[in-house]
């Protein structure tokens, strides 16, 4: 499978794609942003990798999402999609979205920096049967199983969160490794999917699943992008990021922009 040439692909959603997302809360669809676009968004994230390694960002300011920012206008247009945007509205069933979180990099290694040996997420959900979002997560290198692939617990997006915990607790607990309750979990769910993330494909899921990683045990880097839709109401956790990457443009933007990125209510 190789990558469109031009811009983007055109990209419909099905009805199989939808009831697989409400069912186990993702699927998979063609890269839809195009060679030229993805080399651009390589090339920049390459050129600034040192720069943003050394950046000291504004307390509060989520670092991957101000990378990601950072880029500039051919990763707002990317998420500015007219085809994407609809499938946001479509799966969440509502006639407007904002975004209201995104990022750029290795979200394993600002884990990793504070569990020490550990060099794989534990498991955890980004919201629960209650928050409505969908994330296109896209990967700049292959997540293979030696590069700490996202793992994926099918349909808990649709249970309790006390109930899922409890679930994956009795599991860690049943490996014979702990003297006594763990608070991070790692261990192996037999319902689980290991998503292998290649960039020809993107990943369309809800982050209320309940994910971790495997362990990286590959040298080189695992870098993603990713952005999560909301409906109205929903999250806004990077909008002060945006303001600070564009504090000279963003006032000057149209409604209809302002609207996504969640700069208006």
């Amino acid at each position: 499978m190789q990558f469109a040439k031009g811009d983007e692909t055109i990209v419909k959603l099905t009805m199989a794609q939808m009831n697989h997302f409400h069912t186990n809360g993702f699927f998979f669809m063609p890269n839809p942003f195009g060679e030229e676009r993805m080399r651009e968004i390589e090339q920049v994230a390459v050129e600034n990798e040192d720069k943003w390694a050394s950046t000291d960002w504004p307390n509060g300011l989520n670092k991957l999402a101000c990378q990601f920012l950072m880029v500039g206008e051919p990763i707002l247009k990317i998420v500015e999609q007219p085809q994407l945007v609809e499938i946001a509205k479509r799966l969440l069933d509502c006639k407007q979205v904002h975004v209201g979180a995104c990022g750029l990099g290795d979200a394993l290694k600002a884990i990793s920096q504070s569990q020490g040996p550990h060099r794989q997420v534990y498991w955890h959900a980004d919201g629960g049967p209650d928050i409505k979002q969908v994330s296109f997560r896209t990967g700049l290198d292959r997540h293979d199983p030696t590069n700490a692939p996202l793992r994926i617990l099918p349909g808990s997006h649709l249970r309790a969160r006390e109930e899922i915990w409890e679930e994956l607790l009795q599991l860690e607990i049943a490996t014979g490794q702990h003297d006594f309750s763990p608070k991070e979990l790692y261990t192996k769910h037999p319902a689980e999917v290991e998503t292998i993330l290649d960039p020809r494909w993107t990943l369309v899921w809800t982050p209320s699943c309940w994910h971790a990683t495997g362990v990286k045990t590959a040298a080189g880097p695992r870098r993603a992008m990713g952005w999560n839709y909301f409906p109205a109401g929903g999250r806004k956790r990077d909008v002060e990021a945006l303001k600070y990457i564009f504090p000279d443009e963003w006032e000057n933007w149209n409604d209809e922009r302002k609207q996504l990125w969640g700069l208006l209510d």
